[in-house]
């Protein structure tokens, strides 16, 4: 646990480095921990970790939000997908893998590849996994029900290590 605090704070320290101001953190899940960016960095945090796709999605009407998670060697996500949002990843350090498909059964694990775009479309099924060292991902929530946008609870677990429902 000494170790995953470190390790969080050191990245912490460098989402500041870069400008970025931090909304909400949290170092409690069992497989890391993330930081939500606060929304008044949206534009800023694009151009940082997505700049291929910022003309696209900040023309959009409906809100972002964007967010760092940290996947701690050999831990994982569980097997789940969202209702009211889809997502977009981008491996920003470290080492990490992913799911994804659009059914339950558990798809095979590709390696992210630093720089490559992951799209999670809402409700397709997805799992970050860590690999031999800590993986840091960019994220950005696209919220897709206006009047309900996306939070914590928008998860549906299929399969999770930890027992969460």
């Amino acid at each position: 646990m000494k170790h995953k605090i470190a390790k969080l704070r050191q990245i912490k320290k460098q989402i500041i480095q870069l400008g970025l101001h931090i909304r909400e953190e949290d170092f409690e899940r069992p497989w890391g921990g993330f930081f939500k960016i606060d929304e008044q960095d949206t534009g800023r945090f694009i151009r940082q970790f997505f700049p291929e796709v910022e003309d696209k999605i900040m023309q959009k009407e409906l809100p972002l939000s964007p967010k760092i998670l940290c996947v701690a060697p050999r831990q994982q996500l569980s097997w789940q997908y969202h209702d009211r949002r889809a997502e977009l990843w981008k491996l920003v350090s470290g080492k990490a893998a992913f799911k994804v498909a659009l059914t339950d059964h558990e798809a095979e694990a590709e390696i992210l590849i630093p720089g490559k775009l992951v799209q999670i479309a809402q409700g397709e099924r997805h799992r970050l996994v860590g690999l031999n060292e800590w993986g840091v991902i960019a994220e950005i929530w696209l919220h897709v029900v206006p009047e309900h946008p996306s939070d914590e609870t928008d998860i549906v677990r299929l399969d999770d290590d930890y027992g969460r429902s």
